[in-house]
């Protein structure tokens, strides 16, 4: 597989309060080129990780990766 998955970090305004939240990048290992987001995934890190890790040890594929996070947000 030539994609990896990274946890990203972003923050949201919502009513005069900030929210962190975490999303999913997926980069190229060879090129290092970012080569697809999904921001916003949770406010929860330990959920988003997990995801990551299962997204890389099972090797999932760049055109199957937002079906995959949209699955496990359904679950």
């Amino acid at each position: 597989m030539n994609i990896e998955y990274f946890i990203t970090e972003n923050s949201i305004y919502l009513d005069g309060c900030q929210f962190k939240t975490y999303g999913i990048s997926a980069v190229d290992k060879l090129s290092k080129k970012k080569e697809s987001d999904f921001d916003d995934v949770s406010l929860g890190k330990a959920f988003v990780a997990d995801l990551v890790s299962l997204l890389n040890s099972t090797e999932v594929e760049l055109c199957h990766f937002n079906d995959v996070v949209i699955d496990e947000l359904n679950k």
